[in-house]
């Protein structure tokens, strides 16, 4: 029997400097109150927001055959990860980002991509790509940031999750934005057609069908006349999120999940005969979506860095532990996603948010085009 879930894509080692200042020049010191390693990156964030849930998890992944590499390995064990399956190099080393935290709470990133440039279908499989193999007791392959990882763009992303998919995992994929309408889509649009799930927040699957140009032109226009910054999840209609779900699913996705920040989720799926041989998904459950979830409020101090992950951890532990409604799934994934940026709060079990979803509020949105979209879900 099947179980437990693979995350792959980038990966980092964190190194968080707390209580400094930003330099005065370039030559200057900065001294720093404390300093903490943290696992970093698409496959660390979802992968222990997972582990937190109570899923088995596995990491296959590339890192550097040096010490940072052992710390991370070491963080990742701690965590309860599987790391049979982590490759180490020594073309490169492991990716490194060094965080500064100032006074003010504002933060910096200095990164170094190491083995993320490296990793692709010739080495993530490990030897003769026999962790293809692991992935057939497996029910899920999750794979996060390819833009950030040179041999995993275009038809090259296609053919890892071809051979993920061939294994009869459920093959779900996120990413990260970009600068412009066209270099994302050359990006991921052959692995689109390969992927089950896609979960990329509003700016994202914007630019993936060509909608980028226009929306952020409309959020600066909103920011104009209203004096404070705007994002597009804040003036994206419903009318946009079907045309955007409409062009995904033409690209050949049998479901997507557009997330909006603290504004919510949208989830769009094909047909029944579309979704036939997905894994973990019943047709006549998920067929034909075009469905809003607003997302929970949260009231204390928050951290929203993995949130995004976090939120794709909870769909995947509802859609793994066999929940058949797809709202239901999202409004667990939502909770998760809530509770994870909490700062009171902190991130929880599946037992533990379960029991805080009875009390959690539906959140206002920002949005007012979605006011009426959060009336008729509640």
């Amino acid at each position: 029997m099947r179980s437990g879930i693979v995350c792959s894509g980038v990966s980092c080692l964190d190194l968080f400097l707390y209580g400094t200042a930003p330099l005065q020049t370039r030559e200057s010191l900065s001294m720093v109150k404390e300093t903490q390693y943290r696992p970093g990156g698409a496959t660390s964030n979802t992968g222990r927001a997972l582990a937190r849930l109570g899923a088995p998890v596995e990491f296959m992944t590339v890192i550097g055959a040096d010490a940072n590499g052992d710390i991370l390995l070491d963080l990742w064990k701690k965590d309860g990860i599987g790391v049979d399956c982590v490759v180490r190099s020594t073309e490169a080393g492991t990716a490194l980002s060094t965080i500064p935290v100032y006074e003010d709470g504002k933060r910096g990133v200095y990164f170094c991509p190491g083995t993320n440039e490296l990793m692709g279908i010739d080495n993530m499989f490990g030897p003769d790509r026999e962790y293809l193999d692991v992935l057939r007791g497996r029910l899920a392959f999750h794979i996060g940031y390819p833009p950030l990882m040179a041999r995993l763009r275009g038809q090259d992303l296609a053919k890892v999750l071809s051979a993920a998919r061939e294994t009869g995992v459920l093959v779900s994929l996120d990413t990260t934005p970009v600068s412009d309408d066209t270099t994302l889509r050359e990006m991921l649009a052959p692995a689109l057609a390969v992927a089950h799930m896609f979960t990329p927040n509003v700016e994202e699957a914007s630019q993936v069908v060509g909608q980028f140009t226009r929306l952020a032109g409309q959020a600066r226009e909103e920011s104009a006349r209203r004096g404070e910054p705007v994002e597009i999840e804040n003036i994206v209609t419903p009318d946009d999120l079907n045309s955007i779900g409409e062009e995904l699913l033409a690209a050949g996705l049998p479901m997507a999940v557009i997330t909006l920040g603290p504004q919510g989720a949208f989830l769009c799926t094909g047909s029944a005969a579309t979704l036939r041989g997905v894994p973990l998904v019943n047709p006549a459950s998920w067929a034909n979506l075009r469905l809003y979830v607003p997302a929970f409020q949260v009231d204390g101090p928050i951290n929203t860095t993995g949130a995004g992950d976090t939120f794709t951890a909870g769909l995947l532990t509802g859609m793994s532990r066999g929940i058949s409604s797809p709202a239901e799934i999202a409004r667990l994934a939502h909770a998760t996603g809530a509770l994870h940026v909490d700062l009171s709060r902190g991130a929880c079990s599946f037992a533990e948010v379960q029991a805080a979803l009875p009390a959690m509020r539906v959140r206002p949105p920002q949005n007012p085009h979605l006011a009426a979209e959060v009336m008729s879900f509640i």
